[in-house]
């Protein structure tokens, strides 16, 4: 495959071009775990995560968001539950991404303006962090740890269904990944009917919110080494 052709595969994009730093703080180029494919090849228009710990979804997002603002033009935001977790994402996931890109591939979309909190490009594209989002238009929209900002920010969760929530239109991708926080809220809420929902094998309209659970016994890395003990 020569170079022009695999750089209209978004997929070979994400796996080939960008670097992140693992959880030992190792420089190394994103790869789709098991688990991030998955959600990759079936995302839909509404998608809800409940997942165990360190499944990397966020990194994902962020390296998916990142590719769209450059290749696709696609103006992107990321939500955190602070707004020092989302300048932590902003840094250490986004920019470190976008640093370690060769120059080639940051030419196709030259950088616009860069803040610590958003990068724009030239011809069309943005990338934003924040802990909400209201006004303008959105492609994709991403928020880590809804249920989090539920339990523990019911008026901040309200002011992103109400505000960010609505800055997507329905031919765009929001994503709400989290670990479990209690039975109440937005995300336990859209979690039950999302499950229901996929129990019941039902067609999804862009609507709907699709159900993805990743439990912490699917993971090969919670694994221990098969050796007699």
């Amino acid at each position: 495959m020569k170079a022009d052709k695999r750089l209209k595969d978004k997929l070979w994009r994400l796996n080939n071009l960008y670097y992140i730093t693992d959880k030992y703080g190792k420089k190394v180029k994103f790869r789709m775990n098991a688990e991030q494919l998955e959600y990759y090849e079936s995302e839909h228009n509404r998608n809800i995560i409940l997942k165990a710990r360190q499944l990397g979804f966020t990194t994902e997002m962020c390296i998916i968001q990142l590719d769209s603002a450059i290749f696709e033009g696609k103006k992107c935001a990321l939500i955190a539950h602070t707004l020092h977790d989302a300048k932590r994402l902003f840094r250490e996931k986004v920019q470190f991404a976008y640093n370690n890109l060769p120059d080639v591939f940051k030419q196709i979309n030259p950088l616009k303006n860069e803040t610590k909190e958003e990068l724009v490009f030239e011809r069309g594209g943005s990338i934003t962090v924040s802990t909400s989002f209201r006004g303008g238009t959105l492609q994709r929209l991403h928020i880590s740890e809804f249920g989090k900002i539920c339990a523990k920010y019911p008026d901040k969760a309200r002011e992103i269904v109400t505000g960010a929530f609505e800055a997507v239109p329905l031919n765009g991708k929001i994503t709400l990944e989290s670990t479990a926080e209690g039975k109440q809220g937005y995300f336990y809420e859209y979690c039950q009917i999302a499950e229901k929902l996929k129990l019941a094998n039902k067609d999804l309209t862009a609507q709907d919110w699709q159900f993805y659970f990743f439990a912490w016994w699917q993971s090969k890395d919670y694994s221990m080494p098969s050796e007699p003990i």
